[in-house]
C-alpha cells in the first residue's frame, strides 16, 4: 500500500470515504483535516506517534537553556572582567607604592653610607644620629617595610552549579529509589519519603520507567525474577522472567528499553545482556568483560557501564569503562582514577559525573571523576561529595535545579544526599 499524497509506502488506512484511502504518518495530520468521519487503522506493527507539539516544546525548552546558558557565560565574563580591573587597580597602586619604597631604600642606603662616621657630641640627636651612637639601639626594631596582604578567594568569584540535562532525558528523574534496608523500599520525591516493604533483596536492582513506576530484577540467592512496582499504589505485579538469573548487576536503558547489564549468578560473574521488549526479556550484545557490582547509564544513543567487579576473594575490581553504540560494546582506553564498584553516575552537559564508590580496600571513596565522552578523556574533579559513599541504586531525583541520590555510607546506611557540584 503507498500513501495517496506522496507515494510513499503507508502507515495508515482510512474507511472515511466508498474507496478506502492510504496514508503514511507524515500525512496522516492531512488526511483527518478533510471533511467525514475518520476512523483511522494502522497497517503492519502498531507504532506510537511522538507528539509533534511536544517535540517543538522539547526543542524549544532546549533551545532556551542554550540560550540562557550563553547569557549567563557573558554575565561570568563580564563579571571577571569586572574583577580584573578592580584586582589590576589594586594591584597598581600596590605596585607604585612598592616601586616608591624600594626608590626610597636606595635613597637612604645612599645617605647613610656617605655620612661622616663622626658627629659633634650635643643635647639632642635626632633618631638617626641615636641610633647610630647606640643611644637608642631599639629604633633598629622599630623599621618595617609595607605589607603585602595577598587575600586567598575563599568563596568563589564564580561557580556553576551542575545542569540535570540531558540526565533527565534519559533517566527518570522524578524519584530516588533505593533499598533503604535488606528488605525495605525508600522513595523520595524531594517533598516526602515514603517506604515500602518488600520480599524483595536489595542485591537485587531497581529502575524507574515511570513517574511511579519501577522495575525490580533478580534477588538473593540470585533469580531470573522481574517485578514492576507502583510507588503510589505500593503494588507488585510479576513480569516475564529473566533467561539469565543474576544479582549485584546494574540496570538502564539501552535502545530505549529497560536493560539489566552483567552480575553474579551466585557461581560466576556475568557480562550477560538483557532488554525487555514486548513482555519478554531478550538477549542483547554482551559486555566485552565479566563483571558485578558495575554502573551503567543511558546517554542519547550509547550506554555507558563503568567499574564493577570481577573476584570476591580478594576484592579485584575494575576502572574501565565500557560503551555500547550501534548493536556493539567497545572497551574504551580511557580508565576511571581507581578500580572502583558502585560509583554514581549523572549526565550534564558534555559530561558523565562518576562520584563516590566502593574501592578494593572495602572502603567508600568520596573522590569524582568527569569523564568527556567527546574529547575521550577522565579527569579528577575538583569537587568531592561531603563524606565517602557509594551507589547501589542509579535512580536520581532531580528537583528545582537541585539533584538528589540515596547513597550508603560505611556502615550501609542509606541516606539521601544532595549533590552539590559545581564547576
Amino acid at each position: 500500500m503507498i500513501c495517496s499524497s506522496c507515494r510513499h509506502p503507508a502507515q495508515y488506512s482510512c474507511n472515511c470515504t466508498s474507496k478506502k484511502s492510504y496514508m503514511c504518518s507524515k500525512h496522516l495530520g492531512n488526511h483527518c483535516k478533510l471533511n467525514g468521519k475518520h476512523e483511522i487503522n494502522q497497517i503492519g506493527s502498531k507504532k506510537k506517534l511522538f507528539n509533534s507539539e511536544m517535540k517543538v516544546k522539547l526543542l524549544n525548552k532546549i533551545r532556551s537553556l542554550k540560550t540562557q546558558a550563553k547569557l549567563d557565560i557573558s554575565k561570568a565574563i563580564s563579571h571577571v572582567n569586572d574583577l580584573f580591573t578592580k584586582i589590576s587597580g589594586e594591584l597598581k597602586r600596590a605596585n607604585n607604592y612598592i616601586k616608591g619604597f624600594i626608590k626610597s631604600c636606595d635613597d637612604a642606603i645612599d645617605y647613610i653610607k656617605n655620612l661622616n662616621d663622626e658627629i659633634e657630641e650635643k643635647e639632642f640627636y635626632c633618631p638617626l644620629e641615636s641610633l647610630l651612637i647606640m643611644q637608642r639601639p631599639e629604633i633598629l626594631d622599630q623599621i618595617y617595610g609595607p605589607k603585602i596582604n595577598l587575600y586567598a578567594i575563599n568563596n568563589k568569584t564564580i561557580e556553576c552549579a551542575i545542569s540535570n540535562f540531558p540526565h533527565c532525558i534519559f533517566q527518570y528523574t522524578f524519584n530516588s529509589i533505593v533499598f533503604s534496608s535488606q528488605n525495605e523500599l525508600a522513595c523520595n520525591n524531594g517533598i516526602t519519603e515514603t517506604k515500602m516493604h518488600t520480599d524483595f533483596n536489595w542485591v537485587g536492582r531497581l529502575l524507574s520507567v515511570g513517574k511511579a513506576l519501577a522495575i525490580y530484577t533478580g534477588g538473593d540467592p540470585a533469580s531470573n525474577s522481574a517485578y514492576i512496582i507502583n510507588l503510589e499504589l505500593k503494588s507488585i505485579n510479576s513480569l516475564s522472567s529473566m533467561q539469565q538469573k543474576r544479582k549485584w548487576h546494574a540496570m538502564t536503558w539501552i535502545d530505549g528499553f529497560p536493560a539489566v547489564l552483567g552480575g553474579y549468578d551466585g557461581e560466576e560473574f556475568l557480562n550477560v545482556v538483557e532488554v525487555y521488549k514486548n513482555g519478554n526479556w531478550e538477549r542483547y550484545p554482551s559486555l566485552t568483560s565479566i563483571k558485578s557490582s558495575l554502573s551503567a547509564i543511558s546517554y542519547y544513543s550509547k550506554v555507558y557501564a563503568i567499574g564493577g567487579r570481577f573476584n570476591v576473594s580478594p576484592i579485584k575490581c575494575l576502572n574501565s569503562i565500557e560503551k555500547y553504540e550501534n548493536g556493539k560494546w567497545e572497551l574504551l582506553f580511557v580508565k576511571i582514577s581507581s578500580n572502583l564498584t558502585g560509583p554514581g553516575l549523572f549526565a550534564s552537559g558534555i559530561y558523565i559525573i562518576i562520584f563516590g564508590g566502593y574501592n578494593e580496600n572495602n572502603k567508600n571513596v568520596k573522590d569524582c571523576d568527569i569523564f568527556n565522552d567527546k574529547l575521550m578523556k577522565v579527569w579528577k574533579a575538583d569537587f568531592e561529595l561531603n563524606e565517602p559513599l557509594s551507589f547501589t541504586s542509579m535512580n536520581i531525583l532531580t528537583l528545582e535545579g537541585k539533584t538528589y541520590c540515596y547513597g550508603d555510607d560505611e556502615n550501609y546506611f542509606c541516606q539521601l544526599v544532595d549533590l552539590q557540584f559545581n564547576f
